[in-house]
């Protein structure tokens, strides 16, 4: 009889125990929920160009089927931009169309088209496989043709593109994430343990005015959110050869907002919970997703479309992307200026939501 009473009050103990219930329930349904929504079963999508500045009704007819191949993501631009593209990694094929791939008649004195291909060295696999499915699009319209010869001689052209490895990917996003689980944590948990013990509300009656603390405070997390970029850079480059190829000085810029616009989430976290316990399920439930869907381990283009919708508003997207665009790609603070605006609004309404949270009176308990 003791054993059982011992037991429900164990029970009860345990429900009652909100960080339990999070990490035993809602963190691993959590995780199965992106992880199937996000479907790594689905085939993965190879990024081709087409270059076709004009055509003919049957090339266009022709382009179009190559677009609706369910594997393509497809991009249509200019030579120079699309050679640009893969030079840098950013397709794994291009297809270089001619005016009149096909002649609008036919006749034994036609001669043959010739279509271009250029392959990406380094994605030999995607690549193959696009030239695979093309290759099928082109028998598939000689064979609608009644009677015709050959007509189209697929040409690759290999080019050696500078290729991203997957540190080079998983960087930039370990930074943005990192700066984001310190800015938040490192605050929250701090702020409402001394809220909880009442330091917060005897500092009041010091000298000190509360913005003077609260200030040092975010002075020293922004200086560690720098020291944080720095060492993991360090780290990147030396132990695993990640490639950093751009301005060192709009890198620390980004972790800079980021790490503001995030401690504008910890305070706000600070002023909502009532006590130590509470801050990893409340902290969790906010930033516990955007570990996922973020864009630090993996790229956002991997999830459905619908996802993508909605994920693409996530604060920590728009950090790791400004991030990864400078670092692997070297660009210029113009062409991260759309990441930033988030940013900057993004830390807005939490600097802004923390205001009216945030204060140094201990939650009282009811």
């Amino acid at each position: 009889m003791t054993t059982y009473k011992l037991t429900i009050a164990a029970v009860k103990m345990f429900v009652r125990n909100r960080q339990a219930l999070f990490f035993t329930l809602f963190m691993p349904t959590v995780i199965m929920t992106i992880f199937g929504l996000i479907g790594f079963d689905r085939p993965p999508r190879i990024t081709i160009g087409i270059v076709a500045d004009s055509s003919s009704a049957r090339t266009g007819v022709f382009i179009e089927a190559i677009k609706s191949v369910s594997v393509f993501d497809v991009k249509q631009g200019t030579e120079a931009d699309e050679r640009a593209a893969i030079g840098n990694g950013d397709r794994s094929l291009v297809l270089i169309v001619p005016q009149n791939l096909f002649p609008e008649s036919l006749g034994p004195a036609m001669e043959t088209g010739k279509l271009v291909v250029l392959t990406n060295a380094g994605e030999q696999q995607q690549a193959n496989a696009a030239l695979t499915i093309i290759n099928e699009v082109v028998d598939g319209f000689e064979r609608q043709l009644t009677h015709a010869p050959h007509l189209i001689e697929v040409q690759p052209q290999e080019i050696n593109s500078r290729n991203l490895k997957y540190i080079d990917f998983l960087l930039p996003g370990l930074i943005a994430l990192s700066i984001m689980q310190m800015a938040v944590f490192s605050v929250a948990f701090v702020f409402v343990d001394y809220k909880e013990k009442g330091i917060l509300k005897r500092l009041l009656a010091t000298p000190m005015r509360p913005y003077q603390f609260v200030t040092a405070n975010v002075i020293t997390r922004l200086a560690v959110a720098l020291v944080q970029a720095t060492i993991l850079m360090a780290i990147g480059v030396l132990a695993f050869h990640a490639h950093v190829v751009g301005s060192y000085s709009l890198i620390f810029l980004i972790a800079f907002l980021g790490a503001v616009m995030f401690l504008g989430l910890g305070f706000t976290i600070s002023g909502i919970a009532s006590t130590v316990e509470t801050v990893p399920a409340l902290a969790n439930l906010i930033v516990f997703p955007m570990l996922f869907l973020g864009g630090s381990f993996f790229p956002i283009s991997a999830m459905p479309d619908w996802l993508q919708k909605i994920v693409v508003y996530l604060p920590l997207q728009y950090f790791s992307h400004a991030m990864r665009e400078v670092m692997t790609k070297g660009v210029s603070l113009g062409a991260i200026a759309s990441d930033l605006y988030w940013m900057t609004g993004w830390a807005v309404i939490l600097i802004t939501l923390a205001t009216v949270t945030f204060g140094f009176e201990e939650k009282r308990q009811g």
